[in-house]
C-alpha cells in the first residue's frame, strides 16, 4: 500500500513507470470514471486503488495473482474490481472517442488531402 501512495500521491516518475501515465492524467481519469462511468469507492477499496490495479494489469499484462501481494487483496477482489473499472471505462466511449469529420474539398493542409473520400 505504501507503493500505491508513493505512486499516486508523491512521484510522477513512479506513476509513469507503474501506470504509464502521470499523476495529473491519473486523477483526471479517476474523475471521469467517477462522474461519467459511475465508479465509486467501496467499503475497503478506493477508486484510485481500483484504477491503479486496472492500469497496472493493462500496462504490464500482469495476472491478478501477481497483483495479490502488491495490493494486499484477494484474487477475487482484484478480479471483481478489474471488471468494475472495465465496465466504467466502456461507458466513457462518448467522451473519449471523437466523431470523424469529412475532409472538405477546399482543405489547405496537404497531409490530409490523401484521406479525402470521393462520393459518387
Amino acid at each position: 500500500m505504501k507503493n500505491l501512495n508513493d505512486m499516486i500521491y508523491e512521484s510522477d516518475i513512479l506513476c509513469l513507470e507503474q501506470l504509464r501515465m502521470d499523476r495529473h492524467c491519473f486523477w483526471v481519469l479517476c474523475s471521469l470514471l467517477r462522474d461519467v462511468g459511475g465508479l465509486s469507492d467501496t467499503r475497503n477499496v478506493t477508486v484510485a486503488e481500483m484504477v491503479a490495479m486496472f492500469l497496472r494489469i493493462l500496462a504490464y499484462d500482469e495476472k491478478s495473482r501477481s497483483m495479490r501481494t502488491d495490493y494486499q487483496r484477494s484474487i477475487e477482489t482484484i478480479s471483481r474490481h478489474l471488471n468494475t473499472v472495465l465496465r466504467a471505462v466502456l461507458k466513457l466511449w462518448r467522451v473519449l472517442l471523437k466523431t470523424p469529420q469529412a475532409i472538405s474539398d477546399n482543405c489547405k493542409e496537404e497531409r490530409w488531402k490523401c484521406f479525402k473520400v470521393k462520393i459518387n
